[in-house]
């Protein structure tokens, strides 16, 4: 049973601790060489989050990737990354 007042918070909170998992795994692969695998699975747990939000219409697909564009044109800008 949930310790949560209400859904919003439950879902925010459970969203974040993905982020943070995914951060975890990331620096794993960094620091071990560890297999994208579980980065992968901890990616998807982020995206079935952001799926729960979407399905709520608290956030928007179209607002996000146009963000998302902006953001890769960013990186083109500032960094040395290719094929963006």
């Amino acid at each position: 049973m949930s310790n949560f007042k209400d859904e919003k918070s439950e879902i925010l909170t459970i969203f974040m601790e993905e982020c943070s998992e995914a951060i975890q795994e990331a620096s794993k692969m960094l620091r071990f060489g560890n297999n994208p695998t579980e980065l992968e699975r901890e990616i998807g747990d982020l995206f079935a989050m952001i799926q729960i939000m979407k399905e709520r219409n608290w956030i928007n697909y179209e607002v996000m990737t146009n963000y998302a564009k902006k953001k890769r044109e960013k990186l083109k800008e500032w960094s040395d990354l290719t094929n963006l």
